[in-house]
């Protein structure tokens, strides 16, 4: 299978660093002799150290982001993959576009007529993909700024 740029966008640790993809991981040691092979909840190597919460998560279960790292994934978001629904427009734009419907015969008018609301749909169906990236990134940004506002309110003064 190719490469997935998108995959790795939204998957690696920083989507702006390394645009490669992610090594993969290594092969997991054959299962004991007494539980099938695939099967099961797979139990911790012995000198596994045990699950730990992200950096910032409480002893609750409350999920704390960081927002400059979501601006970032974001911002990194909208340019990668907007740069991939843009190259995809230029390409739809370019040679599709070059048939036009009198390119087809005369029997073949129907053929013609959905050919150019086939191309046209594409078009619009991409700008469509950007402005919602575009407005996921808005999001991002909006949900950072939650986060850091939250942090600032929470927080208790030292003087009063």
């Amino acid at each position: 299978m190719g490469h997935n740029k998108i995959n790795n966008i939204l998957n690696s640790p920083t989507p702006a660093a390394d645009p490669s993809p992610t090594p993969a991981p290594s092969a997991t040691p054959p299962a004991p002799s007494g539980t099938p092979s695939g099967g099961g909840t797979p139990s911790p190597s012995p000198g596994a150290a045990p699950p730990t919460s992200p950096p910032g998560a409480k002893g609750s279960g409350e999920v704390h982001f960081h927002p400059e790292s979501l601006k970032k994934l974001g911002d990194a978001i909208e340019k990668d993959v907007g740069a991939i629904l843009k190259n995809a427009r230029y390409k739809l734009n370019v040679k599709p576009r070059d048939a036009q419907p009198d390119a087809f015969t005369t029997f073949g008018f129907s053929c013609a007529m959905a050919y150019t609301e086939v191309i046209e749909f594409a078009d619009q169906d991409l700008i469509n993909k950007e402005k919602l990236l575009m407005d996921f990134n808005d999001r991002l940004h909006k949900a950072a700024m939650n986060q850091d506002e939250a942090d600032r309110k929470s927080t208790l003064s030292g003087g009063q």
